[in-house]
């Protein structure tokens, strides 16, 4: 038990370590100031023994070159007494640390390239392009892609710094939606921080191939993400209307469709709306995997139209994501529902566990149509300060570049190689039905022996088969710096 007198013992030693400690402290902040004090006095003796043997040699005034009584009280010397400010550097002056900088990062390209004047601010780029002839929109080391001659055009229009062109994620690089090969697109967002230089658009498209075009730019937040930010995509696929004919009529291309026939393929495609398991649709997903379940906002097929003598289609399917070929396999599904060479029943199925065996359709006639923003733009479009990322005042100008540069590839292609109707004699080849992985991946096999034997003439038309997606030993060592160094010289 602990008494009076020994409470009072405690107390004062507490007191006593305090009292201590604080005068321990004074001390310290003592010797502090005078070292600082003495520091500045040495400095000033300095300055002003500086300025008499500048006068004494004629360096002062009279000449033009200010002394120490001529320094403004916002300088930087510590003599003037006044508030010390960061003096301001002229970073655009030669041999400045950023102008040394821009020179660095130019080197083994363009050595007369210098960093614009500009600030750099966040934006979207509408870019519409024809995907023939690339190996899809995403860079791949080795392989022709849209990424590769974009950012090259932006680089050269002095839009983004060598470094930054090397290495996307220093600009916060992003793709709205990823096409594959011979995909194209007419409303692909793009977002990176780029110099709002003057005439950008018109710059960028000087260094850019007819066939890829940036059509809009805006401003957004800091913070945006065109693939996150994104709610939904909508893509449109382009076939002949004699892909919905039955196998029991010979395929024409002096084929025209009918209503009921139309009415059927509307019937199926109404069924892919909603939330569904598109495991099936697609490759590399299980089905107890949770992203392969994806939600279809729009699915129809609109008015037909000719060309070249030629009846054809757009079928329209909207949805909030899409993984790497369903929009393909969801194609090949219906034309074999419409064609009598699958019962209604199989899409059932192939929402169910179990695998099928679903066509892939040519990617020729896939078109990403628009994406769309519309959380982004309630927030962020109206508070006076972003813009609303709706394009519609580039509406006309996406029109005719589907009219030029989309559309003619595809009847040509169908013309002269005669994509289309080529698959469509392979659809009796599939099963369809429900298979175990092994018989898939025996399917595969055989069909890629196939494929091997009777090549598709022309590169830019994608396969029935994945072969042709995969890069070899050979085109894998070549460096990310080489292809780099193509694009720009191109």
């Amino acid at each position: 038990m602990i008494t009076r007198p020994i409470l009072q013992t405690l107390r004062g030693l507490h007191l006593l370590l305090h009292t201590v400690r604080t005068s321990n402290t004074r001390l310290k902040m003592e010797a502090t100031t005078s070292a600082e004090e003495s520091k500045l006095q040495t400095k000033t003796e300095d300055t002003q023994s500086c300025s008499k043997g500048q006068e004494e040699l004629g360096t002062g005034p009279n000449t033009g070159e200010a002394t120490s009584a001529d320094t403004p009280s916002g300088s930087n010397d510590v003599t003037t007494g006044g508030k010390v400010k960061k003096r301001h550097r002229d970073t655009n002056k030669e041999g400045s640390f950023r102008w040394k900088k821009a020179k660095v990062q130019s080197q083994g390209a363009d050595p007369n390239w210098e960093r614009p004047t500009a600030k750099k601010r966040k934006v979207a780029c509408l870019v519409a392009y024809s995907g023939v002839g690339y190996m899809g929109m995403q860079r791949n080391q080795g392989f022709k892609t849209i990424e590769e001659d974009l950012l090259a055009a932006f680089y050269k229009a002095g839009a983004i710094p060598k470094d930054h062109m090397d290495c996307m994620q220093k600009m916060h690089f992003q793709r709205c939606a990823r096409t594959d090969k011979g995909v194209s697109a007419a409303g692909q967002i793009v977002s990176l921080k780029m110099y709002m230089i003057d005439d950008a658009i018109k710059k960028i498209n000087d260094f850019l191939v007819e066939t890829i075009r940036v059509i809009g730019i805006k401003r957004t937040t800091n913070g945006f993400d065109s693939k996150n930010a994104c709610d939904a995509r909508t893509y449109m696929y382009v076939l002949p209307t004699y892909s919905f004919a039955p196998t029991k009529e010979e395929t024409e291309q002096d084929f025209r469709v009918t209503a009921d026939i139309m009415g059927k393929v509307n019937d199926v495609l109404s069924a892919y709306k909603g939330t569904h398991n598109f495991h099936n649709f697609t490759s590399g997903k299980k089905f107890k995997d949770p992203s392969a379940k994806r939600y279809i906002i729009e699915s129809k097929c609109k008015d037909t139209f000719v060309e070249d003598e030629i009846e054809w289609t757009v079928i329209s399917i909207k949805g909030q994501s899409f993984m790497i070929h369903q929009i393909r396999k969801m194609i090949g599904m219906m034309l074999a529902i419409v064609r009598g060479l699958a019962p209604r029943s199989m899409l059932e199925k192939a929402w169910q566990e179990g695998k099928c065996d679903i066509p892939k359709a040519p990617g020729l006639g896939l078109v990403l149509d628009k994406v769309h923003f519309d959380y982004y733009n309630r927030k962020y479009g109206g508070d006076g300060l972003h813009e609303a990322l709706e394009w519609d005042e580039h509406q006309e100008t996406v029109e005719k570049f589907k009219e030029k540069y989309i559309y003619p590839t595809i009847v040509k292609a169908e013309r002269e190689d005669r994509v289309m109707q080529r698959w469509l004699s392979t659809l009796p080849l599939h099963r369809y039905e429900g298979l175990s992985e092994e018989e898939t991946d025996k399917l595969d096999q055989e069909r890629k022996g196939t494929a091997e034997l009777t090549p598709e003439p022309g590169s830019a038309v994608e396969s029935s088969t994945d072969t042709s997606d995969v890069p070899t030993k050979d085109e894998m060592s070549s460096s990310h710096e080489d292809s780099m160094k193509r694009a720009v010289d191109s």
